[in-house]
C-alpha cells in the first residue's frame, strides 16, 4: 500500500481508485483503513499529505470471510459493487491474490461462481497473481488449468514483486548505461558473484506460509535467481 499511496501523491492514480480487502480478520472498514495509514505513514516514500490519504481512504472498504464462504464472497461483489457506483470505477477491477498457491483454484472458481470476473460492456477484469506459482511443474500446469478456465490469458498477470524494487530494476542501467562498467563487466573480468538478502523484518505472522512453502521456494529460487540473471547477463 506505501507504493498505491506514492502513485497516489504522485497524481498517477484516478480519482475513483478504490481499495478492497479481503481476509479471515475480523476488522471492520475502519480497522482496514487504519492498518493502511500506518504503514503508508512509515514506508512511503513520499511525504505523507493529509489531503492525498483522504482522497485515498474515501474507496477502501474490508470484508471478512475465508476463502470458501460464498456468503463473504457475495458481500465482497456487493461492496465492490457499491463502490463502482459512488466512485465511478467503471466495472474495471483488478484481483491480487497474495494467497498461497493451493488457494489460488478456490478463490478462482470464487470469482467466476460469484460474477466477479465477468467483463461486460467494455470494463476489464484483471487478476494478478503473487508467485510461487505451484511447487513444482505438474502443479503449475495444473494451476494454469485453473486460473485459464476462468481469465484469458491476457488477463492474468503472474508476478514476483521482488522485480519491482528500484534497486533491482537499477541493476540493468549500471550494468549496460555505464560506460566504465559495460566493457568490464562480463566472465573474462568478473571473478564471481556474491548475493546477500540482508532483511530487517522476520516472518511475522506467515509461519504457516513458510511451514508450507519453505524458504527456498519462497527467496531462493525466484528472487535470487533472478537477481544473478540480471548480473550475469551480458547482453
Amino acid at each position: 500500500m506505501p507504493a498505491v499511496y506514492d502513485l497516489a501523491n504522485r497524481g498517477l492514480l484516478p480519482p475513483g481508485f478504490s481499495l478492497v480487502g479481503f481476509a479471515r480478520r475480523e476488522w471492520e472498514h475502519e480497522d482496514f483503513a487504519q492498518e493502511v495509514h500506518d504503514a503508508v505513514k512509515e514506508h512511503a516514500r513520499t511525504p505523507f499529505r493529509e489531503e492525498v490519504w483522504q482522497q485515498l481512504v474515501q474507496g477502501m472498504r474490508f470484508v471478512q470471510g475465508t476463502f470458501d464462504d460464498d456468503d463473504a464472497f457475495e458481500r465482497l461483489r456487493g461492496t465492490i459493487e457499491e463502490l463502482d457506483k459512488a466512485q465511478g470505477t467503471g466495472g474495471n477491477f483488478a484481483f491480487y491474490l497474495s494467497v498461497p498457491p493451493r488457494s489460488f483454484p478456490v478463490v478462482i472458481q470464487q470469482l467466476k461462481k460469484h460474477g466477479l470476473a465477468d467483463q461486460t460492456d467494455g470494463s476489464w477484469r484483471r487478476a494478478v497473481i503473487e508467485k510461487p506459482f505451484g511447487h513444482d511443474l505438474a502443479s503449475a500446469e495444473e494451476l494454469n488449468k485453473v486460473v485459464h478456465e476462468v481469465f484469458g490469458s491476457d488477463q492474468v498477470f503472474r508476478i514476483d514483486h521482488y522485480l519491482g524494487k528500484e534497486t533491482v530494476q537499477n541493476i540493468m542501467a549500471l550494468r549496460f548505461a555505464n560506460t566504465m562498467f559495460e566493457p568490464i563487466w562480463n566472465r573474462s573480468f568478473v571473478d564471481h558473484v556474491q548475493i546477500t538478502m540482508a532483511e530487517d523484518i522476520g516472518i511475522g505472522g506467515r509461519a504457516g506460509y513458510y511451514d508450507g512453502i519453505g524458504a527456498a521456494r519462497d527467496v531462493i529460487q525466484n528472487h535470487l535467481l533472478q537477481l544473478m540473471a540480471l548480473t550475469a547477463m551480458e547482453e
